[in-house]
């Protein structure tokens, strides 16, 4: 069996063992070599011609994006960071994924399919506990059509129109959805890309968005629009 060839990329000894120690389970792929930086990493890309490469982001006095004209045409990046701030310019470099510090098992999983992995664990089936003024429900994260940031609160859309008004951040939802198919779009919206209806550009400042569920339009700038666009595998219908 080909094993998919990875490296791994990151200033600090204890992430390149966590990730390593994470990537042990899957026997689809092989590490086959590790560097704390970019140019420690050069030389490796030309001996081992990695087919992954897991780029941590900051690595003063470089930035991992800084090896990015030294990747292999047919290379692909799953960037690691402890930041979410990076992630727009990070899918706009056309990487494959984009991990967030602690990288969890679950997390992991999910790009491991996005690289093609075929022994994977069941999709996820977690419920959320919605709490919307004392009235409780649970709603399964597939059901899901979109996570709203309204100041200190959120919305949670489900995709049979639903609506739940909770005080909770969008930076906590992304932590307990981590793992799960939704998708950051901007720094107020989470969205699932199952939920997705219509996608459609309006000239050069982004498009329109319209999701199952969810009555109104939603408008979209040029980098969600790409982010969206690139969930669905395709282009954004003119």
């Amino acid at each position: 069996m080909n094993r998919l060839r990875i490296l791994i990329v990151d200033d600090e000894r204890l992430a390149r063992q966590h990730l390593r120690g994470l990537l042990a389970p899957h026997a689809a792929i092989k590490i086959v070599g590790e560097a704390s930086g970019v140019s420690e990493a050069i030389p490796l890309l030309e001996e081992e011609r990695p087919e992954v490469v897991f780029l941590d982001i900051s690595m003063p006095p470089e930035s991992g994006f800084d090896l990015l004209p030294s990747l292999p045409s047919a290379t692909r990046v799953v960037f690691v960071s402890a930041h979410s701030s990076h992630a727009v310019r990070a899918f706009e470099e056309n990487a494959l994924d984009y991990l967030l510090k602690p990288v969890t098992p679950e997390r992991l999983a999910v790009t491991m399919k996005r690289l093609g992995e075929n022994s994977l664990p069941p999709a996820d089936d977690r419920r959320l506990l919605l709490d919307d003024g004392g009235s409780l429900t649970k709603l399964p994260v597939a059901k899901v059509a979109a996570v709203f940031a309204e100041g200190n609160y959120s919305r949670v859309h489900s995709r049979e129109g639903q609506k739940f008004l909770l005080r909770r951040s969008l930076r906590e939802w992304r932590a307990e959805l981590d793992g799960t198919d939704l998708l950051q779009l901007s720094r107020s919206m989470l969205v699932n890309p199952d939920a997705i209806l219509h996608l459609r550009k309006q000239g050069r400042a982004g498009g329109i968005l319209r999701l199952q569920g969810i009555q109104d339009a939603i408008p979209l700038g040029r980098a969600a629009m790409r982010l969206a666009a690139r969930s669905l595998s395709l282009e954004a219908t003119t």
